[in-house]
């Protein structure tokens, strides 16, 4: 598994010229399908833009370098991963189980794992940040996620809390 965070930022080389084309400025990424779409660079276009390296373009994603395999430009359809930070998390009956901080992705950087899950930073200092796998979410929104009732990110994973 790979955080997203430790993605952006590499910087992107094209494997055909040998030349740096830029650092990996956000992901795109595809709820329904729970792919990711492809990268948006660093200093690219306009406010904002949607125009990015698509997924199939990309031949590896390197502990310190992501690499392509053509340098293909095209409108991604999807959400970044920056408007996904932040969100919050809930279940079916409504009570709050945090915030999301990072998302989770495959090894091949291909599909959406799980979220890096918050719960304030006292709690993240007390029993780490928690995790919540894709299979214990019912809804992934735009702007929420809503897990199944039982869920607590803490009964998942318990990293880098003072307890141990």
């Amino acid at each position: 598994m790979r955080r997203t965070r430790e993605i952006v930022g590499l910087p992107v080389l094209d494997l055909n010229s040998g030349k740096s084309i830029g650092w990996v400025h956000d992901l795109v990424l595809n709820n329904e399908k729970d792919e990711v779409v492809g990268i948006l660079l660093e200093g690219g276009h306009f406010f904002q833009s949607t125009k990015g390296i698509p997924r199939k373009a990309i031949a590896t994603v390197g502990k310190d370098a992501l690499t392509v395999k053509e340098k293909i430009v095209e409108e991604l359809k999807g959400i970044r991963w920056s408007d996904k930070v932040g969100n919050e998390v809930y279940t079916q009956g409504g009570d709050a189980r945090g915030t999301i901080e990072d998302v989770f992705l495959d090894d091949s950087i291909e599909k959406m794992v799980g979220f890096e899950v918050s719960d304030g930073l006292f709690a993240d200092l007390l029993h780490g940040r928690g995790t919540i796998l894709k299979p214990h979410v019912m809804i992934d929104g735009k702007d929420i996620l809503i897990v199944d009732n039982q869920v607590s990110p803490l009964d998942q994973t318990n990293e880098r809390g003072l307890r141990s």
